[in-house]
């Protein structure tokens, strides 16, 4: 039995942008002190989450994806506005969202989401939420007194990005985060 690869369907987010989260990041730790932070390299739009992966089966799974990815055509993405699962009372994960582009994105992780049910996969039955995690809270905190303070990032400067492509990424758990490594990107028309 091959060793199994974890992995998930993303949309990869370009450094620059990265860059700006990272400031944002930077500011809010002086608010959550106990939270576990993305490094900024890691930061990506997540379509689809598949876990344990036979290796043997990542050529279908690519293919699949390559399927989805040809119906779509290329958009643009802007990032905008901070929110928090489930919500800023109880915040488990911070995250950044997505001011333009949403309905696209959530279009697409729909389509894969429907189309991997013929590589075995369920489908995941939660309303989708285009959002590029940033922190996992690991203290409980009320951030309600800061949602204010949050509006600025409504909208941040140069968070516009074009999706050209969507990517089969595997993730590697180590004691220091995970490492990411694309194994293969597929372009939309």
């Amino acid at each position: 039995m091959n060793q199994p690869i974890r992995c998930f369907v993303a949309i990869e987010i370009p450094e620059t942008i990265q860059n700006k989260l990272a400031r944002i990041q930077g500011t809010l730790r002086k608010q959550i002190q106990k939270a576990s932070w993305v490094k900024p390299n890691n930061i990506h739009l997540t379509l689809k989450f598949l876990g344990d992966v036979d290796p043997d089966d990542i050529q279908t799974i690519g293919e699949t994806i390559e399927g989805v990815a040809i119906r779509h055509r290329s958009f643009s993405l802007r990032v905008g506005g901070l929110g928090a699962f489930p919500n800023f009372a109880r915040p488990r994960v911070l995250w950044a969202g997505v001011k333009v582009g949403s309905e696209r994105v959530s279009d697409l992780a729909q389509d894969i989401n429907v189309a991997l049910t013929d590589c075995g996969f369920s489908i995941d039955t939660k309303k989708f939420n285009s959002h590029l995690t940033i922190a996992r809270v690991k203290e409980r905190i009320d951030l309600r007194p800061y949602a204010n303070q949050y509006r600025q990032y409504d909208r941040i400067d140069g968070a516009e990005m074009s999706v050209r492509t969507i990517s089969l990424i595997q993730s590697q758990l180590h004691p220091t985060g995970a490492i990411y490594s694309t194994l293969q990107s597929y372009s939309l028309t």
